[in-house]
């Protein structure tokens, strides 16, 4: 009885595997996204703030909040 349990959780067990990547992933899709969207929205408030005729500050976050969500993916996929 034990033998045929072991061999319902193993299927089970390989589904839960396979999905892991795909919900991990996926999650850092959308911290991307909204690191970015907050980064955009934070330099537009300031460049309008500061009275900026150019958006330095919107350009500015962009910038960090690429190589910050890119550092944290390389560091996130590394650690497995």
């Amino acid at each position: 009885m034990d033998n045929s349990s072991e061999k319902d959780k193993k299927p089970e067990q390989r589904r839960q595997d396979s999905i892991k990547p795909y919900v991990k992933y996926s999650g850092m899709a959308f911290q991307m996204i909204g690191a970015l969207v907050l980064a955009a929205f934070a330099g537009q408030k300031l460049d309008d703030y500061m009275g900026n005729e150019k958006p330095w500050f919107t350009i500015a976050l962009l910038l960090i909040a690429v190589i910050s969500t890119m550092v944290l993916t390389i560091v996130s996929i590394n650690k497995k």
